[in-house]
């Protein structure tokens, strides 16, 4: 078992009421209301223009949703609640990212690195640095908010669409710009993992040349294309 101690670095949300799910719903791209007690999703939290307000793993509970991020979504996600009944609260309890036997605690997801997060657990084992675990994280060419994507960011930039959107579900916010970009158009840069200085990177890509094999100039430093992230 290896184990990477994410409390300090992630925040984690419990949102919970009567309106819970169509709230939740309607400020994700992400389709929540298929979700049963016990699953995930991995979901991108946009502005009525289509750029981001934030990214979350969303674990549905038998009376709530738990919400773990990098972003600070609590503040966005409160201005939205006016007459429905949601209460969105600030979890303490711990979080960690494993590699081996599914943990046990208050809500499990799996990751995006091939292991697990848990919230409320307490798994024990090998450590992993953050400074590895960011490594495997550009390997893996999985986008960091904050470092990768910000509130200027649209989702289909960052390579999100496979992992984070639903094309079926009903109105969110931000939906019109992320369907427009499906059906009519194209986003003008890619996230792409670069091989560079003799070691991986993600840096944007114009569209253009966002094609495996590809040479770039990023910095003012040569770098090959390897692939576009989520692709």
């Amino acid at each position: 078992m290896r184990v990477a101690d994410l409390t300090n670095v992630r925040k984690r949300l419990r949102v919970s009421g009567e309106d819970r799910v169509t709230f939740l719903h309607g400020q994700c791209t992400n389709d929540i209301k298929r979700l049963n007690p016990g699953e995930h999703c991995y979901a991108a939290f946009l502005n009525a223009k289509g750029k981001m307000r934030g990214d979350a793993d969303i674990v549905c509970l038998e009376d709530a949703f738990i919400l773990s991020s990098v972003a600070d979504l609590r503040g966005t996600l409160e201005k939205f609640i006016i007459t429905e009944d949601v209460t969105i609260e600030v979890l303490a309890e711990p979080e960690y990212a494993v590699w081996g036997e599914k943990p046990t605690g208050l809500a499990v997801y799996e990751n995006r690195l091939g292991g697990w997060n848990v919230i409320g657990g307490r798994p024990t084992g090998e450590p992993v640095t953050l400074e590895e675990l960011e490594r495997m994280r550009v390997e893996a060419g999985v986008p960091l908010w904050g470092v990768d994507m910000d509130e200027n960011t649209i989702p289909v930039e960052a390579g999100l669409a496979a992992w984070a959107i639903s094309y079926d579900k009903g109105c969110y916010i931000g939906q019109e710009t992320i369907a427009r970009i499906k059906t009519y158009g194209h986003v003008n840069r890619h996230l792409c993992q670069l091989r560079m200085e003799g070691k991986l990177a993600l840096r944007y890509v114009r569209r253009e040349l966002a094609k495996p094999g590809t040479i770039v100039t990023v910095d003012g430093v040569q770098a090959e294309v390897i692939k576009l992230c989520g692709s």
